[in-house]
Parts: C-alpha cells; structure tokens; sequence
C-alpha cells in the first residue's frame, strides 16, 4: 500500500518520529502490540525495504508512527528517513506485521528497552496494562535527552516503570542479572527486550545462566549494523573457492549472494537462525541474536556478523 508522510519532527537530536497516513485518508489495517511495518523507498540509487516498530497506538487506524534512530553506520535507511524525507512524500509499505507478541500463557512480564528498543515496548505496556497483566518495564538511554517517548511511557498502577542512563556519571545503570533473578522459578514469566546487540545478549545469556526456558525469552533486534571500526573482510568460501572482499555498507551474506553464492535467508537480523553458516578459520565479530556461546566457536550469521581484518574468514560453503 501507498503512505504519504504527514508528519516529520525530532524526539532527540537522533531520532525522528514519522506519521504516515493514506493518501485520500482512508482507514489503514490494524495491527496488535508490537507490530512492525516494512517500508521501501528509494534510498541514493537503491531500493531499500526496511523495518520499523509501530509506536502509535493499535486501535488508531488513521495513521502509522514510527520513529527512526539516525544511524551512520548502518545500511542507509535511516539516513534517508532523517535527511531526505520530507512531509508529503509517498512510500511503499506492507500491513504491519505482528512478531513480537505478548505470550498468551504470561501472567508476568518484564520489558528491557535499550536507546530506540523502545519502540515496541510501547505498545506491549500498553496492552499488558488494559489486560491488568503485571509488567516491569525498563528503558535505558545514554541521557535524557536521548530518551525518545518518554512522555508516551504508561503511568497506569499495573506495572513498574524504571528509567536508566548510560551516559550520566554516578548513575544507576541496569543491571540485567538482576532483573531476571527470580524468573527461573516464576513459570508464567515472559522476558521482552529490543536493543542493541550486546543488550540482547545479556539478557540471553542471563537467562542461560539462571535456567529460563527459551520460550519465555523474546527479542527483537535492529538488524545489521556496522561499527566506526569495522574494516574490509576477506572471505574465502571454501567449497567453492570464490574469494571476496567486503566493504563495511554490504552485509556479508548480500556480499556473497551478489557473488552468486547461495546462502538460505528469512529475517536477515540476526534473529531466525537460516543462514547460519559454519567456519572453519579467521575471527568472526558475532553480531546474530540467535547462536548460543557454543555454537557461535564454529558457526556464524552472515546476514548480520562482521569478521576482524587481516586473517581471511573461512566459511564452509
């Protein structure tokens, strides 16, 4: 479907909300807690579809908002919505899509957000509130100027709302072990976090550690993303013999794909575990939200991962 940008303003010097509405202002499909909408647009001379948490309410179906983190290493995208895009203009974009559910078997919930993980947060708290389902949400940023939506967070009695900053000296910062204490005995516990990678991490490997189920532990990531250090990669795919060198901007596995190597895909975020690909030499930078500690010695996410410089990474394909 075809959305026109009707509204366009700054949240903080890094992040801009976007309002998208129908062009002749008819009714837009509904969507439940936590959806996502993928856009595409034309980003320089590419193509580009991504996706974004919806952060207006389910039940208004007038409009779709959501608020982008402007991002020089990533892939684009945002750069565009922030510099490029302008009130007016039209994008492509798929009804929104809900993956990021509240567990129906729940009676607990905790929310970890870290910087624009808080997107869909919103919208879960806000459900979890109308069912009188008790929640914890936490929300961490670099400062509160940076702490995007605040005013949007709930203040209803259902559930706790406890802020943190990373960037402040002397301030509490969230301690993750902590929060997930006491989950592993509460069966009906459902842990929630978007953020960076090594926030989801954490929370992963905290709950790991305290005997949490996987089916109780749901995460949404940014997607690939790349670092002010990363440097060109040298892979050698080892059944083939196809060797490629890969700037930071190209993800590995489109690298591959746009070589004509073949690598099975779906989420292309690090998430769903497809195109996990093992190696057999080099020294992967792991960025995936999905292989444990074990898995990650001898297998790798090229649709989200990076590898140090130097020494060629040796990919079994």
């Amino acid at each position: 479907m075809r959305l026109r940008v009707s509204k366009a303003e700054a949240l903080t010097p890094s992040i801009r909300l976007i309002r998208l509405e129908a062009p002749d202002g008819a009714p837009l499909p509904g969507f439940d807690a936590g959806a996502h909408l993928e856009l595409e647009f034309g980003a320089g001379a590419a193509t580009v579809q991504r996706k974004y948490s919806l952060v207006s309410p389910g039940a208004e179906w007038g409009y779709y908002e959501i608020a982008v983190k402007r991002n020089e290493y990533g892939r684009g995208g945002s750069v565009f919505l922030h510099d490029a895009l302008a009130v007016g203009d039209l994008l492509e974009a798929g009804a929104p899509v809900s993956e990021f559910r509240i567990a129906r078997d729940g009676r607990r919930f905790i929310l970890i957000a870290g910087g624009i993980g808080i997107t869909p947060m919103l919208g879960l708290a806000a459900e979890l509130e109308q069912s009188g389902l008790p929640y914890a949400l936490h929300y961490s940023a670099r400062s509160e100027a940076e702490m995007a939506l605040r005013e949007r967070l709930p203040q209803g009695g259902h559930g706790t709302v406890s802020l943190y900053f990373t960037g402040a000296a002397g301030a509490a910062r969230m301690d993750v072990a902590a929060l997930l204490d006491g989950c592993a005995a509460d069966k009906d516990a459902h842990v929630y976090v978007c953020g960076p990678g090594r926030l989801i991490d954490a929370v992963r490997i905290a709950a790991d550690e305290r005997g949490i189920r996987e089916h109780r532990i749901h995460f949404e990531s940014f997607g690939p993303g790349w670092e002010a250090g990363d440097e060109k990669v040298r892979l050698t795919l080892t059944e083939s013999g196809m060797e490629l060198d890969v700037e930071p901007g190209t993800t590995l596995l489109d690298a591959m794909e746009a070589a004509g190597a073949w690598i099975a895909s779906e989420c292309r975020r690090g998430e769903c575990g497809a195109c996990i690909t093992s190696y057999s030499g080099g020294q992967p930078i792991h960025r995936d939200s999905c292989l444990t500690v074990q898995q990650r010695a001898s297998s790798f996410c090229p649709c989200v991962s990076w590898a140090a410089p130097g020494e060629p990474l040796l990919l079994n394909i």
